[in-house]
């Protein structure tokens, strides 16, 4: 049945009267009339009744026109939605992201970007760096953020985000707290407790020990930090982590891991398939986290020099 007959019973029931509801719908008294005699045939009940110089509801049309009423506000709601679609201002984005990254960045800002947007639904998952690109080029995602792949995938897109570096963080017995960065020299002297090669970090993390010619002793490869900082707390060795990670409430000494002097640090960025590119308001959540990450980072860096003790010369 069109939409249009529901939309001209309603008028009738509103006005108890053909010829006026006609007028309000622009259609004729005959048309509408023969709008209303279709519905009641489709349905097999009557709608109206006589009151003398009126129309009124029967007890079934009476029964009937709060459910007209809700599919009218449906077909209105659907096409508003429609409309958002049209214009970027609606749609489904499904994103992959490695969980540090998730805690780091994405509770208080993606509250407020949703919020900002209420027709995009965001739906996250969390996942390593080689896993979360297997998704993308299977399509189960449509972005995915992370650290940056070491050799470029010729197929994606890529935007930088923002920088992080890396932690290292031990009981005060293998890591004294003296505020420096460690040499990777000197912390792979350790036994190392680092994150598996399902995160995309772990490449840097390789890539700077093949630098310096010496070989990690690895004393466990997880998939979660928190895991590695409760290894770190009972005396296992120094747990690797991306800066990204905190380890609030533990009794652990942190500090940045540095090779020559020079901390090591990595590229997160987001990524997208060239083949499906992003639509608007995709390319608007990606222009909108780089912001939220640099600011982030801006303050980090201004905390960081508040705490850096200060030399003066006498």
């Amino acid at each position: 049945m069109d939409i249009r007959t529901y939309a001209g019973f309603v008028a009738v029931a509103d006005l108890s009267s053909v010829t006026l509801a006609a007028d309000r719908l622009h259609l004729t008294q005959s048309a509408l009339s023969r709008q209303i005699k279709a519905l009641e045939d489709s349905l097999g009940i009557r709608l109206f009744e006589k009151a003398g110089r009126n129309l009124r509801l029967t007890p079934a049309g009476e029964a009937l026109l709060g459910r007209v009423n809700l599919l009218l506000s449906a077909e209105r709601s659907l096409r508003t939605f429609a409309d958002d679609l049209k214009s970027d201002q609606a749609g489904l984005l499904r994103i992959g992201a490695c969980s540090q990254l998730i805690e780091r960045f994405l509770p208080a800002f993606l509250k407020r970007w949703t919020s900002a947007n209420p027709g995009i639904d965001v739906r996250l998952e969390d996942g390593g760096g080689p896993e979360l690109a297997e998704r993308l080029c299977a399509g189960a995602v449509h972005l995915t953020i992370a650290a940056a792949p070491q050799t470029p995938i010729d197929s994606f897109e890529m935007v930088r985000l923002g920088r992080l570096a890396f932690l290292a963080a031990a009981l005060p017995e293998f890591l004294p707290d003296t505020g420096q960065p460690i040499e990777m020299a000197e912390l792979l002297a350790h036994p190392i407790l680092t994150l598996n090669r399902r995160h995309a970090s772990r490449e840097v993390f390789d890539a700077a020990c093949r630098l310096i010619g010496v070989p990690p002793v690895l004393v466990m490869e997880s998939t979660s930090p928190h895991t590695l900082f409760a290894m770190a707390a009972g005396g296992n060795g120094v747990a690797v982590v991306p800066s990204s990670t905190r380890a609030a409430g533990t009794a652990l000494v942190t500090r940045p891991i540095a090779l020559k002097g020079e901390p090591v640090e990595f590229d997160i960025c987001a990524m997208w398939d060239r083949r499906a590119p992003l639509p608007a308001y995709g390319l608007r959540f990606v222009e909108a986290l780089g912001a939220h990450i640099r600011a982030e980072e801006a303050a980090e860096s201004a905390r960081q020099s508040l705490q850096r003790p200060h030399l003066h010369v006498v």
